[in-house]
């Protein structure tokens, strides 16, 4: 399979994920800071843009930011998808990829957490909706991109990447009603644990799309080379 060394525009596009990645984490550790005596062990990073929460409004243009950003990578990531004939299962991925990060991107932007999440208002009750829907996608498209990835030459080593940090979301997902049921004061890192293992993910695989084709000539040459030694 040959592809063109010349990048696309969809390739720069692609750096979008990465940007994203560190738009997030930089509000994170920006609420952290601002909001004095704020966990991020016990609490949840929702609270840090939640109605009430001190430097609120300025966070949330943080995370529009990233909403935006991650919006642009999933499309990048599909277009990229078909151009480089991955998998139909990655693809299918891709798509899950973005509906979550829309319902995201919306979903929370009308429903921020309200008085910590503590009280089930309505607003509070959409909010728990979304987050089941943007999980639910979230775990689904990482298990279908990376297995997709798996199944299409040039690209197992970043599917089994992928399937990795599926895995360690799913555990963290399991963990968190354990936690929230015995009211361990661990709510905010397994939530972490979570969400930057995500962030992780969108970043390396960003940077992986932005030096395709370069990385599947190399790893072309490199099987080559595996041929060559396996000859009598």
């Amino acid at each position: 399979m040959k592809f063109s060394a010349q990048k696309n525009y969809w390739q720069f596009i692609a750096l979008s994920g990465a940007i994203a990645a560190l738009v997030y984490i930089a509000h994170v550790i920006m609420g952290g800071v601002l909001w004095v005596g704020y966990s991020h062990v016990k609490q949840t990073i929702s609270e840090l843009t939640g109605n009430g929460a001190p430097d609120a409004e300025m966070l949330r243009i943080f995370t529009l930011g990233y909403g935006i950003l991650a919006v642009l990578f999933s499309t990048s990531l599909y277009v990229l998808f078909r151009k480089y004939k991955v998998d139909t299962i990655a693809r299918f991925g891709a798509v899950l990829l973005l509906i979550m990060h829309t319902a995201s991107l919306v979903g929370y932007g009308l429903f921020p957490l309200e008085q910590g999440g503590e009280v089930l208002t309505f607003g509070n009750f959409m909010h728990l909706a979304i987050t089941a829907i943007v999980v639910i996608a979230t775990v689904g498209a990482l298990f279908a991109i990376g297995y997709g990835l798996w199944l299409t030459k040039n690209f197992k080593g970043i599917g089994v990447f992928t399937l990795v940090c599926a895995v360690v979301i799913v555990l963290a997902g399991i963990a968190t009603p354990i936690v929230l049921n015995y009211d361990l004061p661990y709510a905010g890192l397994v939530e972490r644990v979570t969400v930057f293992t995500l962030q992780l993910w969108t970043f390396v695989l960003s940077l992986y799309l932005y030096r395709l084709p370069k990385i599947i000539d190399m790893e072309v040459k490199r099987m080559g080379l595996v041929e060559v030694y396996k000859e009598p």
